[in-house]
């Protein structure tokens, strides 16, 4: 799952921001304009806390690692519902990122477990 995850963290969107890279949970989301973000998304999820994951070998199993990125997906497309903003854009491109490289991991080990 690491390379699918550093493609994820070095995608860059405009200006060269990665906004998905942004932590925003209750004791920042004010600030970050974005007061009511955690009355919508249950469960915060952000690049910052998959590389933790990811660092620190928290990841059991590549389901546990495809559903945090699922979530923070799902999380900015309904956060940011409005398909012509910037954020539901981007997230929707690393959406379309995220499956190609999830399935070319799952067919390899597919590949290799038919060997």
């Amino acid at each position: 799952y690491e390379p699918i995850f550093t493609s994820l963290w070095d995608m860059e969107f405009w200006d060269g921001l990665n906004p998905f890279r942004i932590v925003i949970d209750k004791t920042n989301c004010a600030s970050m304009g974005a007061p009511d973000y955690c009355d919508v998304i249950e469960k915060p999820m952000n690049l910052t806390y998959i590389r933790e994951k990811v660092n620190n070998k928290e990841y059991m199993t590549l389901q546990d690692f495809f559903g945090d990125v699922e979530l923070l997906i799902s999380n900015a497309l309904l956060y940011n519902s409005d398909p012509n903003n910037q954020y539901h854009i981007a997230a929707n491109k690393m959406k379309s990122k995220y499956i190609d490289l999830r399935k070319k991991l799952l067919l390899q080990i597919e590949a290799q477990q038919t060997k």
